[in-house]
């Protein structure tokens, strides 16, 4: 007996949305003869397949938004690479200011545990 034939669905949203627009283009193309009218329910292409293209313009939209967020953490990158260090060693410095009493470097807004750490 043939094996039957693995047909991949993908998880990517954008790739998600671009089979379903072939699969609705198809669908329309065949109209009455696509074997898709079977399809029954509340979801079918005549009621879903109409969004397929809201849902594309939203996910480019999604996309740009995507690379506007690339470029922004690519220009906040060189202030944390200065930040992150200038916080641990002010941290280190107050606690030996403070070392007899560390809930002082409360004052300067670090969170100050004062139970051990679990294990």
């Amino acid at each position: 007996m043939p094996r039957k034939p693995r047909v991949a669905i993908p998880e990517n949203p954008g790739e998600l949305l671009t089979l379903a627009a072939a699969v609705y283009a198809q669908d329309q193309k065949l109209g009455d003869k696509s074997p898709l009218r079977v399809l029954e329910g509340p979801n079918t292409w005549a009621t879903t397949g109409p969004t397929v293209a809201v849902a594309q313009k939203l996910q480019a939209e999604i996309d740009q938004q995507e690379r506007s967020l690339k470029v922004l953490y690519g220009q906040r990158q060189p202030y944390l690479d200065a930040i992150g260090p200038l916080v641990r060693a002010s941290r280190d410095t107050l606690l030996g200011v403070h070392s007899q009493n560390p809930a002082r470097v409360g004052d300067y807004g670090f969170d100050v545990a004062t139970t051990p750490a679990a294990s």
